[in-house]
C-alpha cells in the first residue's frame, strides 16, 4: 500500500506529462528542499493508503495513458510502489517520475522503480535555481530524463510558465504548477 495525500485525472503537459493521466501525490518526503511549494506532504503518515488494484481500476475507468507519480518523494516509498509500477507497465501504461533523487543516490527498489519509468525529472529544488519557465521542472539544475518506450524520443517544451488554479468544495483555492510573481500576486500568497 501506498501512503498519499490526493490525485486527479489531469491533462496538462507541461506540468505532469503528456495525455490524460492519474496524476498521485504521494504523502512522505525526505529531502526537504528549500522552497519546496509541497511542503504539507513532507510528513510521514499513513492516513490515506491506496494499492495496486485500486490505482489500475481509476487508470481502467478514467482511461488515461498513465500515471504521473508526484510527491512528497516518490522513491521514499519505492518498495511499495515497484509492485504498482510494474503491473501499470505490464497493463501498457507510462510512468512519469518526479524526484528529488539523482541516480548515482539510489539503489535496490528505488534504481527498479527509475528503470521503469518512462520520464523521470531528476534532482532536488534548488531555491536560488528556480525557474518558472522549464517544463516539469523548478530549477535549472533539474534534469528531464527519457527511457525506451513511448516517450524515448520526448522533446522538453522550456519557455512558459503554468499554473493550475481551482477551487474546491469547501471554497478553498488549490493551486497546481509553479507560484511565479503574477500568481503570488493575484492570490495574495505570500
Amino acid at each position: 500500500m501506498i501512503s498519499y495525500y490526493d490525485y486527479q485525472i489531469i491533462e496538462n503537459e507541461h506540468l505532469y506529462g503528456p495525455g490524460k493521466r492519474l496524476l498521485l501525490f504521494l504523502q512522505g518526503c525526505s529531502l526537504h528542499c528549500e522552497g519546496c511549494v509541497n511542503k504539507h506532504l513532507w510528513e510521514f503518515k499513513k492516513t490515506k493508503l491506496i494499492g495496486t488494484n485500486e490505482i489500475l481500476d481509476i487508470c481502467e475507468r478514467e482511461n488515461v495513458d498513465g500515471i504521473t507519480l508526484h510527491g512528497g518523494e516518490p522513491l521514499d516509498q519505492a518498495k511499495d510502489l515497484l509492485e504498482v509500477i510494474k503491473t501499470l507497465k505490464e497493463k501498457k501504461y507510462t510512468v512519469i517520475l518526479f524526484t528529488g533523487y539523482n541516480k548515482k543516490e539510489i539503489k535496490s527498489y528505488a534504481l527498479a522503480v527509475w528503470k521503469l519509468a518512462d520520464i523521470i525529472i531528476s534532482g532536488r529544488f534548488i531555491f536560488s535555481k528556480q525557474n518558472f519557465y522549464l517544463q516539469f521542472r523548478g530549477s535549472t539544475n533539474q534534469r528531464v530524463i527519457t527511457h525506451k518506450g513511448k516517450y524515448k524520443n520526448y522533446k522538453v517544451k522550456d519557455g512558459k510558465t503554468v499554473s493550475i488554479l481551482s477551487i474546491d468544495s469547501s471554497g478553498n483555492l488549490n493551486i497546481k504548477g509553479f507560484y511565479s510573481k503574477d500568481i503570488k500576486e493575484i492570490t495574495h500568497f505570500k
